[in-house]
């Protein structure tokens, strides 16, 4: 008896966590949108202080635009990203390879855009 009834309880939440209606009426505003707003949408996306390593060069993002980074930026948890891709903290450093990203908060992303583990960095 114990058994039938976990496998309906089993069976019951399966069906439940596999339910593929689609009661949602969002859609994609992506999709939505003409392509002057996506552009525009694309630009505003872009938050100001985001570092990357560009074409061998450190870019920021400034007034929603890339541009050269011509000097050193202090990030808000300490981390010191230089002019040449090299990231410091403390007596720790890292060098940003191509499409690598930073945040002004410091955080550091692969191309991918995934969060990195930088847990020994702290």
């Amino acid at each position: 008896m114990k058994k039938l009834l976990l496998l309906a309880a089993i069976a019951g939440f399966t069906y439940a966590c596999n339910d593929n209606s689609k009661s949602s009426t969002t859609t994609d505003s992506a999709a939505a949108m003409p392509a002057a707003d996506t552009a525009a949408a694309a630009k505003q996306a872009l938050k100001d202080g985001v570092m990357t390593m560009k074409d061998g060069k450190m870019m920021i993002v400034k007034n929603g635009a890339w541009a050269a980074m011509d000097a050193p930026v202090t990030c808000t948890n300490g981390r010191k990203v230089d002019v040449n891709g090299e990231v410091s903290k403390g007596d720790k450093k890292r060098k940003l390879e191509e499409g690598m990203m930073i945040d002004k908060d410091g955080q550091i992303m692969d191309k991918d855009g995934k969060l990195m583990d930088t847990s020994g960095w702290d």
